[in-house]
């Protein structure tokens, strides 16, 4: 995401590179301050105070807690110039008991710990401060604790709601909350629209899966899921709220390194959800051989060819270009690999005004 994009007053708050490669976007930290909306909140790791501006806006007072001077300098400049009066800035470390009786009035804590900017494989272990050590130290003040997590993290040994956050279809933020907050097992949130599905409690869920439908065959309309339903495996909790099937993919030998990333659901009429980042009215499929491929993007008037399979970044404009080269349509198609098939797809202009289902 675009640095420049993160804040919509970015031209006048105070930050450097480093600082926005790290700041929480607005719309994620306006969304998040609306839902832990509350008199008295502590935010551990305020960072430059993006997310503590969106606290302030909503809850009657804040305590901002960073260990960086410079960074916490440039935080309460950028509330001044927002003009927000009711924060409470404390330099220092949020382990420290002397900074934790400072704050034993708040009814919520949100921690957006550091995390390693050169680490390939995220850790609860090495992010700062210990989220472990976090809980243990301010659950006496509250069981209300909310961390940021990374969205990438492979093990999540605490309790409370996983939230998976996109933003504009990009995966955005991992959320855990804890106590009273916690309202689920495991949540998807799709912003801007602030669309959000949760995971069925464990009986439902159960109960559920018997009659859970897949499928191999792409019916009249497909659509690419949304990666925060991926990342919180909601496939089964959408399938119902949208009354469409699962594409299943086949993984064997032959197919296993060309499997695609993309998740996808199917329907004989066409569903409009925010949960689904981007909707396709099925033209046909053929083998993944470049003669058929040419034949049946000719058949469909084809004249443009995205492609949205598995593809190395120096390959895809020598293959698009070679297969553009042989068509003359007007028409612009996907062209997608799915089980060992290549299948092409019109794009559909998503007409959501609002977070509305339109199941006709």
């Amino acid at each position: 995401m675009k640095h420049e994009e993160k804040h919509s007053r970015l031209n006048v708050l105070q930050h450097t590179p480093e600082d926005l490669r790290w700041a929480t976007h607005e719309l994620v930290a306006q969304y998040r301050a609306k839902r832990l909306k509350c008199n008295t909140i502590a935010e551990i790791g305020c960072g430059i105070g993006f997310q503590t501006i969106a606290f302030a806006q909503e809850c009657d007072k804040v305590y901002a807690i960073e260990i960086d001077a410079d960074k916490i300098a440039r935080a309460q400049k950028n509330a001044q110039i927002m003009g927000l009066k009711n924060i409470t800035f404390i330099h220092g470390d949020a382990l420290n008991q002397e900074i934790i009786n400072k704050v034993k009035d708040a009814e919520i804590v949100f921690c957006d710990p550091e995390r390693l900017p050169e680490e390939k494989e995220r850790s609860a272990q090495t992010i700062k401060p210990n989220p472990s050590e976090l809980l243990r130290l301010y659950q006496p003040i509250t069981k209300k604790i909310v961390i940021e997590l990374p969205p990438q993290i492979k093990e999540i040994l605490f309790a409370g709601e996983k939230e998976y956050l996109s933003l504009n279809g990009s995966i955005n933020r991992l959320t855990l909350y804890t106590g009273s907050l916690q309202t689920c097992e495991t949540s998807a949130v799709v912003l801007p629209e602030e669309a959000k599905l949760t995971s069925l409690p464990k009986e439902e869920k159960e109960k559920a899966i018997k009659t859970f439908k897949t499928t191999t065959q792409i019916k009249k309309y497909f659509y690419e899921v949304d990666p925060a339903i991926d990342k919180a495996g909601l496939h089964l909790e959408l399938s119902l709220e949208t009354k469409t099937e699962l594409i299943s993919q086949e993984m064997n030998e032959e197919n296993k390194q060309e499997k695609s990333k993309i998740t996808f659901f199917t329907s004989e009429n066409l569903i409009q959800s925010p949960f689904f980042k981007n909707s396709y009215l099925f033209l046909g499929d053929t083998d993944f051989d470049e003669p058929q491929m040419i034949s049946l993007l000719m058949q469909k008037k084809a004249g443009k060819v995205t492609l949205r399979f598995p593809i190395e970044p120096q390959e895809y404009w020598k293959f698009r270009t070679k297969i553009e080269k042989q068509l003359s349509g007007e028409k612009k198609v996907a062209l997608f690999k799915i089980n060992g098939k290549a299948v092409l797809g019109e794009k559909i202009e998503n007409t959501l005004g609002t977070v509305i289902y339109r199941l006709t």
